[in-house]
């Protein structure tokens, strides 16, 4: 049963290469300058410089984004059914159509999928249920496989998710008119996802100022893609840009592939590159 899990590997290499298109996309997109740069009064001595965006992210970013996702989920799924076939021996193995990688939050609903996996040998369940979110000490919404369920479920039965910008490096310089001193406000932290528009500083002059009067230089702002349904996402109590979310992710759902390779007695094509699998188990005591 190789052939399987070279093939549900291949769908994880897929998704690599769909990750670097995105990337490239991402950089056509922004090379056109899609955010304008707006001064304003809040009052007479107050400012705020915001970043207005001007052109929205193309439908182009959020198919990619779609088809990295699908690529992922159907990696787990084709490389479960590869362990069903190596256990039972057949191909197709008994109920295929019913095997499907369970990704739960709660363990009700492991059990309930678990009912659908019941021609797996006892020590597959176990292990599945080891690695389901709801496990993850912080929630399942810090899990990554949970992600890949939850923003996989959306894409294909509500809507594309949507690209942002979001600024993952922020240094403004202001240039006030002679005379005029100014103060930046600190609590303006703009580490976040543009929608429609966001304030990337905000200054108080020592006398009434319109924003003509003011030079902004945003050089030192860097914007890099998000996703809207994902962009509050922390791992470790951290926020990630998405590109270390998407690698991270590639990660994970790796390291579960190489484990169903290993329990069906099958090597990933390039080897196990997450674990060493003759390594000895961990104490845990």
């Amino acid at each position: 049963m190789q052939e399987l899990y070279d093939l549900a590997f291949a769908r994880h290499d897929r998704a690599k290469d769909k990750r670097r298109e995105f990337g490239e996309y991402w950089a056509k997109y922004i090379s056109v300058h899609p955010w304008d740069i707006d001064v304003r009064n809040v009052d007479p001595c107050t400012l705020e410089i915001l970043a207005v965006t001007r052109e929205p992210a193309p439908v182009e970013l959020a198919l990619i984004f779609s088809e990295w996702l699908a690529a992922l989920r159907a990696a787990l799924d084709n490389a479960l059914y590869a362990l069903a076939a190596a256990t039972s021996g057949q191909n197709p193995p008994p109920q295929a159509e019913r095997i499907q990688y369970p990704i739960c939050s709660t363990p009700e609903e492991f059990k309930k999928q678990a009912r659908r996996l019941s021609t797996l040998p006892r020590n597959v369940i176990e292990a599945l249920e080891k690695s389901q979110p709801y496990q993850s000490p912080y929630g399942p919404e810090s899990n990554l496989t949970y992600w890949i369920h939850e923003l996989a479920r959306k894409d294909r039965h509500r809507s594309l998710h949507v690209g942002l910008g979001r600024v993952d490096e922020h240094r403004v310089r202001v240039a006030p008119p002679p005379g005029v001193t100014i103060e930046f406000d600190q609590t303006v932290k703009p580490y976040s996802h543009i929608e429609g528009e966001l304030v990337l500083g905000r200054i108080t002059a020592s006398r009434p100022i319109c924003p003509r009067e003011i030079e902004a230089d945003l050089r030192g702002v860097a914007i890099a893609p998000e996703i809207h349904a994902w962009a509050e996402f922390t791992l470790g109590g951290k926020s990630q840009s998405l590109q270390d979310r998407m690698v991270y992710t590639e990660i994970f759902t790796r390291n579960h592939l190489e484990n169903i390779a290993l329990m069906g007695g099958a090597v990933p094509p390039d080897g196990f590159r997450t674990f060493d699998p003759d390594a000895p188990p961990e104490n845990d005591e």
